[in-house]
């Protein structure tokens, strides 16, 4: 189940221990908030699966996460839009630019106190009213200037912050729809040379790396999740040949896609992508 259904800003939920809560992320960020217990995160936007308890984790648009509950927990998600992106955009840019900034710090932060008690307000007295919207995405901005340096800032909304906001916006709206890298170049209206390298600049790695990563992944999630043919796998992820296909799983996963979808059986998607 996803763990939204709301038009609200911040929308908590509580989730039993073992309970697996699916993510998926539509052409918004958010900010996933672990208020108590302990959960695991899988993403395809981060290699290792995440352990959270009492931290954030921002979650980048057009990304499936899934979330198991380690113990009886109390979850928020706050959805970000694009005022509160500009907003946190004109405060960090400047410190990202100068190179303050190390793109691989660690993509999660503690709650602290100041914070954990907003967040609670919310949540106890259900105010998550369309007017009081526009007070809650003030409020939790204010809370994160005033609780944590820049570079923690930095740390957790480089996914979408960096020298060119509009160049990210553009990759994780277009990402999924493109068939190769001159495509999104083509796309893009300029040459394959001056993509990648605009790419390397604001995403911190080469553009193919950030595809194949990504392919991969939604790949496994196909062959555990669905019951697709793999020649229909094979053709929809653009590989030469159901050959190929097998070769590129064994080289990723080391199992072919019929060992992955009968291990899935036995395994969560958790399990099998790390």
């Amino acid at each position: 189940m996803d763990l939204i259904v709301s038009s609200a800003p911040i929308v908590h939920k509580n989730v039993q221990e073992n309970n697996l809560i699916e993510i998926n992320m539509g052409d918004n960020s958010a900010i996933l908030f672990v208020l108590s217990g302990r959960v695991s995160v899988s993403g395809i936007d981060f290699e290792q699966k995440m352990i959270l308890s009492n931290e954030m984790l921002f979650l980048s648009p057009g990304i499936h996460y899934e979330v198991l509950a380690m113990d009886s927990s109390i979850l928020a998600k706050y959805e970000i839009n694009r005022n509160v992106l500009m907003k946190m955009g004109q405060f960090l840019t400047p410190f990202i630019e100068e190179k303050h900034f190390d793109n691989q710090l660690k993509v999660t932060l503690p709650i602290k106190y100041s914070l954990m008690r907003f967040l609670e307000f919310f949540r106890q007295y259900d105010l998550n009213k369309q007017e009081l919207n526009e007070w809650c995405h003030d409020g939790l901005l204010l809370m994160l200037k005033n609780s944590y340096s820049k570079m923690e800032l930095a740390a957790l909304f480089f996914p979408v912050l960096g020298e060119n906001m509009n160049f990210k916006d553009f990759v994780y709206a277009n990402y999924n729809s493109v068939r190769s890298l001159q495509e999104f170049a083509d796309l893009a209206k300029c040459s394959l040379s001056a993509f990648c390298k605009e790419f390397k600049t604001n995403f911190g790695e080469s553009a193919y790396q950030w595809m194949l990563k990504r392919k991969s992944k939604y790949v496994l999630r196909d062959i555990i999740s669905t019951s697709i043919p793999f020649q229909e796998l094979a053709y929809k992820y653009q590989f030469s040949s159901q050959a190929h296909f097998t070769k590129f799983c064994k080289q990723r996963y080391n199992m072919t896609p019929k060992d992955l979808r009968s291990n899935s059986r036995n395994c969560s998607f958790q399990n099998l992508v790390h």
